[in-house]
């Protein structure tokens, strides 16, 4: 993880790190004057005029944490988009690659009635998986994002940002030694069989599949699952809204040369390292709890 940090003073040599870690990991868009729905039927509107931007999914999260009685919950909706020919062949040899394509943009209202559009900065994550990343990989990436934020930009504004050097020494000391990416490997069970069983498992933990993006149909299969709890990401996103990009949680799937399955998704204990000054405990400890569900359907999968 440290790489990622000197990586970007190599690449961008006269930046340094955000005060706000949020400005470097996102990128947020801000529009005034509209109506929240009016906000989200533009932003589909724009990227259904481009094949590589198109709209996957609609995700109403406000809507369904609402259904469950918590009525004061501010709208919220995810957009799975972006769609570029090529992804299957960079996703079956990179599979975290997941979690940048394709792209989630949550769509949010703040307490002033403006709403914004945030993503995540996709550098950070190119930074980190640098040595298996080809120049192609790293250049299709980078067009797919920044087709993204030109949508997002005719929409609404972003921030300037900040840098801070003593903040920079600060994350670099505490992110030795992890990683992005939490990853197991599954043996003598079938990637069929694989992904039945943990959509069970994971459902057993009430860690609802929103949906399964099925990549691959052919040998080497890849697939991903979208899991939410709906009570974890009430409590996450009311507190750190930036979390939509990452929600729900894309566990993917995908056959190894040796025929076991690989399972993998977005390393949670670094999560929590990353963004802790901005979640309360109760949210640490959601979490937490959360990575403990997602791994004991794992092993579960596995007969542990």
């Amino acid at each position: 993880m440290k790489r990622l940090f000197l990586l970007f003073f190599i690449i961008f040599p006269s930046l340094s790190l955000p005060a706000d870690i949020t400005s470097l990991m996102f990128r947020t868009y801000t529009v005034s004057g509209k109506d929240f729905n009016q906000v989200v039927d533009e932003l589909k509107q724009r990227l259904n005029e481009k094949e590589d931007t198109k709209v996957l999914r609609l995700l109403t999260i406000s809507e369904a944490i609402k259904a469950r009685g918590v009525k004061d919950f501010p709208n919220y909706t995810v957009i799975l988009a972006c769609d570029p020919r090529g992804k299957e062949d960079l996703l079956v040899r990179i599979p975290f690659m997941s979690n940048l394509v394709p792209c989630s943009i949550a769509v949010y209202e703040n307490p002033n009635g403006s709403v914004s559009m945030t993503t995540i900065n996709e550098m950070p994550y190119l930074m980190e998986f640098s040595k298996d990343l080809s120049a192609q990989d790293r250049r299709f990436i980078k067009r797919t994002y920044s087709d993204l934020r030109q949508v997002l930009s005719s929409l609404g504004k972003s921030k300037a940002v900040r840098t801070n050097r003593k903040r920079m020494s600060e994350l670099m000391t505490k992110l030795r030694g992890v990683s992005f990416e939490t990853s197991d490997t599954i043996k003598s069970v079938s990637f069929e069989d694989t992904k039945t069983l943990l959509k069970a498992s994971l459902d057993g933990v009430n860690m609802n599949i929103l949906g399964v993006e099925d990549i691959k149909r052919d040998s080497p299969k890849y697939s991903f699952m979208l899991a939410c709890n709906l009570t974890y990401g009430e409590k996450i996103l009311r507190e750190f809204p930036h979390f939509g990009t990452l929600a729900p949680c894309r566990i993917y799937i995908y056959e190894k040369p040796d025929g076991s399955v690989g399972v993998g998704y977005i390393n949670i204990q670094t999560l929590i390292k990353l963004y802790r000054t901005h979640l309360h405990k109760d949210a640490v400890e959601v979490f937490e709890k959360a990575d403990k569900d997602i791994k004991s359907a794992i092993k579960e999968v596995k007969g542990e």
